[in-house]
Formats: structure tokens, sequence, C-alpha cells
């Protein structure tokens, strides 16, 4: 928060030649039945671009959230934020970006397999989104135009940050999935051996939008491995990931790709204390259409572990799991009113998860969304790890 009043005191000068702040400020008031819990999640955001010169931009933006909440007995917290915090360079030939920031990867909706830069907020994620779950990083971004139509991009990420089940007390959060015993979290340390940092080549082929990707990184969610009889270790392991995507559009018709390959990756055993190593890979494909007032999106996304032999532990089979997602969005009466439905589903399994939402402009800037999400199926994928976090919620949205 610091860094975020510093850096709006020295551009007060320029920031008063720009546009007033926007943001908002929202009410949110959720239930989720299965655990038997009641929150109030407040937020204020304010966000502040500046045109420094024609060729320097600066991004100032952060937020307070506040929470009172029945989780198992009365819980209340509150944190202040920033968010992005960039200054950038755009030429002609080359762009830099330097700060606290957001990077997005990938095509596919909502599940990028290649979208590994910033960890996330899980309990967002289910709220608002990928977009919005995002969290931001420290990190240097170049980019190097070659005309129009191809573009290099490099990104260093000098610290770890970890992913959260949620940012607001997030040991008693219905999200928090971590065991509860203790753990000792190991989480790399901030010096130079323990950057993170890929590249990006975005091409354009006739009417073919595609990338190639490199990433190295640490896992943002910790794995556990036992360290004593009744405490384990929560380790962030390396990974190593090779990517790429493209997107088109074929008469009404949008097609969009992505695959992800973990050549060096790490996962949890199901039925123990363990951390193994191995390879994985994600590949997907999606396909959306305007069908009368609706948008259809259909999209398949196959997820396969292979696992490295570890010396006197039972070897584990190899693991695949297949998601069908599908959703649909339309909007009514001049825009007024707009509504989603969102599901996953794995067939393997058998879980699946299920949304709706309902946004209400009454004003052109205040909005109330209310929305229903349902977890179904039990198993080992990531999906039945929430299978009794069914929610719902509503929320009061103020535009300034």
């Amino acid at each position: 928060m610091r860094r975020f009043l510093v850096l709006g005191f020295l551009l007060s000068p320029a920031a008063a030649l720009a546009q007033p702040p926007t943001g908002y400020a929202s009410v949110f008031v959720d239930h989720l039945p299965n655990r038997d819990t009641t929150e109030l999640r407040t937020r204020l955001f304010a966000q502040e671009k500046v045109e420094v010169t024609d060729n320097v931009r600066v991004v100032a933006s952060g937020f307070a959230e506040g929470l009172v909440a029945d989780r198992a007995g009365s819980t209340t917290d509150a944190i202040a934020e920033p968010q992005d915090l960039q200054i950038e360079y755009r030429g002609k030939r080359f762009s830099i970006l330097a700060g606290n920031a957001r990077v997005v990867w990938g095509r596919l909706d909502e599940l990028q397999p290649t979208d590994v830069v910033n960890p996330i907020d899980v309990s967002r994620f289910f709220f608002e989104g990928r977009g919005e779950a995002r969290m931001a990083l420290p990190l240097v971004q170049g980019k190097v135009f070659a005309g129009e139509k191809a573009s290099l991009e490099a990104v260093y990420v000098p610290w770890f940050r970890r992913g959260r089940f949620d940012r607001l007390d997030e040991p008693t959060s219905p999200f928090d999935v971590s065991p509860k015993i203790p753990f000792v979290d190991e989480t790399p340390a901030r010096i130079a051996g323990n950057g993170q940092g890929g590249a990006r080549l975005n091409v354009t082929s006739g009417k073919v939008d595609w990338s190639v990707s490199s990433y190295r990184g640490f896992r943002p969610f910790g794995l556990y491995s036992a360290a004593g009889p009744i405490e384990l270790a929560r380790i962030y392991p390396r990974f190593t990931m090779l990517g790429g995507d493209f997107e088109t559009v074929s008469g009404a018709w949008g097609i969009r790709g992505e695959t992800a390959v973990f050549v060096r990756d790490a996962f949890q055993s199901a039925d123990a204390p363990l951390v193994r190593t191995g390879q994985s890979y994600d590949i997907g494909g999606a396909v959306d259409r305007k069908a009368g007032e609706y948008r259809v999106s259909g999209q398949v996304l196959v997820h396969r572990e292979m696992y490295d032999e570890i010396v006197g532990a039972a070897p584990a089979a190899d693991r695949t799991d297949v998601l069908l997602i599908l959703s649909t969005d339309r909007s009514f009466a001049r825009q007024r009113y707009e509504s989603r439905v969102f599901g996953v589903y794995n067939p393997n399994s058998g879980a699946g998860f299920l949304r709706g939402i309902l946004t209400a402009n009454l004003r052109d800037n205040v909005a109330v969304e209310g929305s229903l999400g349902w977890f179904g199926g039990s198993g080992a994928d990531a999906i039945s790890r929430f299978s009794d976090s069914d929610f719902a919620y509503v929320r009061l949205k103020y535009f300034f």
C-alpha cells in the first residue's frame, strides 16, 4: 500500500491533468448452504491512468475490502492492496512495462492452460471469473514489434507470490481446502535464483492469430509432503511449460485452440502426503457463435498427468481428465438485463460445476447482480475439491 501512495504522490502534478479516477464500490452478500456460511463482503476499487507523454503511460490502481462473516463463528477481516502499479514506455518498434501488473496468456474461456504468469484468488475465480481473480505481480515485460502482424513478448518476475483460496481471512474461508493440521510453509525466498520468466511469440497469418510460448516458474498453490509425524511441509515446486494457441473465424463461428505441455511438473499424491514429479499436458478447443439473441460457446479440455517412479513408493497410474464446458450469454431490454449460464462437467469422475448469473443495470452507473453456483459429484479432480462449496450471492455495484 505504501508504494501505491508514494506513486500517487509523485504523479500528482500529471494526474491533475488527467481524467478523475474511475472505479466502483460494491456490497456483496453470499451464502454457502453446505458450509452453513453467510458473508458480507465490501469492496472499493479505484484506478487512475495518466498519459505522461505521447510515449509514456502510468497506471495506478488499488482496492480495499472488508469482510463480516459467520464461518462456524464470527469472522471479520479487512485488507488494502495495490493492484496495477505500472509505468510503460511505448515506441514504434518496442515497449517496456515495469511494476505491479497482470499478464494474460491463452485464448480459451476461464480455464486457460498457458495462463501461468499470475496466481489467482480462488474465491474471486468462482464468484467473478478468471479476469478478476488474477493477482498482480511485480514484473518487467518487454515487447518487440515486427510490423502489425508479429510481436515477441518477454516477461521476468523477480519475486514469487502464492495463489490464495481467499484473501479475506483465508484459514476460515469455505474455499480453503488446505489440510487442517500444522504445516510449515516453504515459500521460495526472494533471491535472484528464484526468478520466474518466459516469452511469447504472437503472429497473425491470414485470418489466424496464433502464439507459441514458454515459461518457467513455481506452482502458485503449494503441495504437501511429510515433515514429521504430525507436521507437513507446504512446498512450491518448479515447472516448465511449452505452449501454443490460436484463434480464427469461419463464417459466424469463432474457433480457438490452446495447448500447454509441462515438461517438468509436480503433483500431490491422492492418498498420502507425498509430492510426485512428472509431466503433464492440457489440450483444448472451443467454438462460439451468435445464435439469435444468444452467444453460445462450447469447449473441450483434456488434462493428462504422467508420474515418475519414486524409489520405495507404490507406482501411480497415469491420469486423464476430460472437461466439457458450455456457456451461453444473452442481453435483454436493450442490454438493461444480462444473463449468463456457465457449466463444467468431467465425465470420468461425474463431477461438475454449474453457475447462473443475472445482472440488472438499474442506472448507467448502478447494477445489481445475483448468482447461483452448484457443484456436483465427487472424485480426485480439481472440481471435486470444492464439492461442498455451493453458493448463492447478491451484489450491488456503484460505478464512478
